[in-house]
């Protein structure tokens, strides 16, 4: 419950986040850290039993009525643990990934004693989440809005929004680094192209990951991921032979990558002109990445440090070039790192990101 009282901030950040295999928003905050700022993390995940997010989970099966209160519940425990732990730490500035399940009112509530709201972005406020009903609001009440895409900033103009500047999403190389696997590693790891990351169950995301990734099946190939690629294997069930059923955690997909050759890079739609965080990630990992071309990265990597690929036959055609032509691969590992070194781990990011807000 709120209380009536003001509070006066006091000199402390909060990043709140809510992921877990690659959390993004505890490097930010650790990134924070590094630069000299005092810095509390949440994960909005462990302020509540774990049943109430199994349960929201499957909400949407119920009539719109019944879901709709279920996850009004199940956000107001979020949001009320949050305000119960505001009032004794009183921070002066909150960075929120993407929303958090945090409301309006609790923003209100947060900004009315002084505090700064700090939204950092991951996905498109304006592309439509049906688990994140309240999103777009949230970003609505931000001081500030951190967008890693420049295709999204139209559409936050169209609601008047003026807070809003541009940062790459980077990486933390104290994570993704080069390292020698382990012969457990290699065993488990090794192959000449690695993909990791979610099925996005039967639809269009999922398709066109699976018709993208398909290009390679018959190489030596392997995909780490969860049973959402279930759904899409009747319709490529030549990509199912390369498959293993196991999400892998960041320092695990970080040994994967020193176990392998080539990353093929392949987004979903939410993403307009920006670079994947695993572009960042896997480059300081040390792998040769081959990503989809969108506009950021004539930006970001203005001296084609980074090799992109626009259609899935493309994609096959250059990951046979390069795995027969290693010394160019080598020479694009190189430049790529040291851009990504010099320019775009979290910790540089973050400075400037500080200085703007």
């Amino acid at each position: 419950m709120k209380m009536s009282h003001s509070i006066t901030p006091c000199d402390l950040d909060w990043v709140l986040g809510e992921q877990t295999l690659g959390p993004h928003e505890l490097y930010f905050a650790n990134a924070l850290k590094k630069n000299g700022r005092n810095v509390s993390y949440i994960n909005i995940h462990s302020l509540y039993p774990d049943y109430w997010k199994k349960f929201s989970g499957y909400s949407h099966r119920f009539p719109r009525k019944y879901d709709n209160s279920i996850q009004r519940n199940y956000s107001r425990v979020i949001n009320d643990a949050l305000i119960k732990i505001y009032n004794s730490e009183k921070p002066s500035c909150i960075f929120i990934y993407n929303d958090c399940r945090v409301l309006p009112d609790t923003l209100d509530y947060f900004k009315s004693n002084g505090t700064k709201i700090i939204i950092f972005l991951g996905d498109d406020p304006n592309y439509l989440f049906t688990s994140k009903k309240t999103f777009l609001l949230t970003v609505m009440k931000a001081d500030k809005i951190i967008v890693p895409d420049t295709g999204w900033i139209d559409g936050l103009k169209m609601l008047d929004l003026k807070n809003i500047f541009f940062s790459p999403v980077g990486t933390n190389p104290d994570v993704f680094h080069p390292v020698t696997p382990s012969e457990n590693q290699r065993n488990k790891y090794s192959s000449e192209i690695i993909f990791i990351g979610t099925g996005y169950y039967l639809n269009s995301w999922g398709i066109k990951r699976a018709s993208v990734l398909n290009e390679l099946s018959g190489m030596n190939f392997k995909i780490f991921g969860d049973s959402q690629w279930s759904d899409v294997f009747p319709f490529f069930p030549d990509l199912k032979k390369h498959f293993v059923n196991e999400p892998l955690s960041s320092m695990e997909v970080n040994a994967a990558c020193c176990c392998s050759e080539i990353y093929p890079v392949t987004v979903n739609s939410g993403v307009v002109n920006g670079v994947s965080t695993r572009v960042f990630d896997c480059i300081s990992s040390g792998i040769f990445v081959l990503a989809e071309y969108k506009k950021d990265f004539d930006m970001i990597f203005p001296d084609n440090e980074v090799v992109c690929f626009r259609s899935k036959s493309e994609l096959k055609e250059k990951v046979l070039y390069y795995l027969s032509n290693k010394n160019e691969m080598k020479d694009h590992i190189q430049k790529s790192s040291e851009t990504v070194k010099r320019k775009y781990t979290q910790e540089i990011l973050v400075k400037g990101i500080l200085e703007q807000i």
